[in-house]
C-alpha cells in the first residue's frame, strides 16, 4: 500500500457507516464477492516535485512529492450513496479542522499520550467547543497531516464524479472523490558521520 494510501486508509477506517450502526467496509479493489455498500482507496498518480540532501549524521535525501488518491465509494442505493460521500467529506473537514479524533494519540475515546479519557471529552475551553484538544502541546497533540508528512496547505478535494458500474455481476452506484496532496519523504542512505575538517596551519 503507497504511504498516501495508508493514510486515507487509517483517516476513514472505522468511522464511516451507514445508519449509525454498520461499519462500511474499505477493501483494497472491488470484486464481484465484495459486497456494498464499501469504499475503496487507491492512489492514482505520484510526482516527484523535489529533491535535496538534508543536514543530519548521516546521508538522508528528502523528497516532495504531489500524489493524487481516489476514494471510490460503492453503494446499492441513492441513499446510501450519499450518506456514504457526506461521512467521507465530513472526516476529511474534521482533519482539516484538526478534529481530536484525527489525533494519532486518540483511540476510541481514550487518550494514548495521557493514558486517560481524552481531553477533548472532559475539558471545557475555547478549543474543545470547536472538537479540538484543549492542551496540544501538553497532551502531544499529533494531527493526521503531522504524522504522514502532509502538507497542509496542498491537500484539497480535486474533484467528486459519479460513475456508476454496470459491468459486474450488479449493477452498482458508484461516486470518485480525488484528493491532492504534497508529502514529504524522507531516504536514509547511512554512511559515516560526517567530521570537522581540521586544518593544521603549520603544515600549508
Amino acid at each position: 500500500m503507497f504511504p498516501m494510501e495508508k493514510a486515507v486508509w487509517d483517516l476513514l477506517n472505522g468511522n464511516i457507516k451507514f445508519n449509525d450502526n454498520n461499519v462500511i467496509s474499505l477493501v483494497r479493489r472491488l470484486t464481484s464477492e465484495d459486497e456494498t455498500p464499501c469504499i475503496t482507496i487507491r492512489q492514482a498518480a505520484e510526482v516527484q516535485l523535489a529533491r535535496e540532501i538534508i543536514p543530519s549524521k548521516t546521508e538522508v535525501i528528502q523528497t516532495i512529492n504531489n500524489v493524487e488518491v481516489w476514494i471510490d465509494i460503492w453503494a446499492n442505493t441513492e441513499e446510501e450513496r450519499d450518506s456514504l460521500r457526506l461521512q467521507v467529506e465530513r472526516r476529511i473537514f474534521q482533519a482539516l479542522a484538526n478534529h481530536y479524533t484525527t489525533c494519532d494519540n486518540f483511540n476510541k475515546g481514550q487518550c494514548n499520550f495521557l493514558d486517560k479519557e481524552c481531553e477533548a471529552l472532559t475539558v471545557t475551553n475555547g478549543r474543545t467547543a470547536k472538537n479540538q484538544c484543549p492542551y496540544p502541546n501538553e497532551n502531544q497533540y499529533t494531527s493526521w497531516f503531522k504524522k504522514y508528512h502532509i502538507i497542509k496547505p496542498s491537500f484539497t478535494i480535486s474533484g467528486r464524479q459519479d460513475m456508476d458500474e454496470s459491468d459486474l455481476s450488479r449493477p452498482v452506484l458508484r461516486t470518485l472523490i480525488k484528493l491532492d496532496m504534497d508529502y514529504y519523504l524522507n531516504y536514509d542512505l547511512g554512511g559515516h558521520e560526517l567530521e570537522d575538517i581540521i586544518i593544521d596551519e603549520e603544515l600549508l
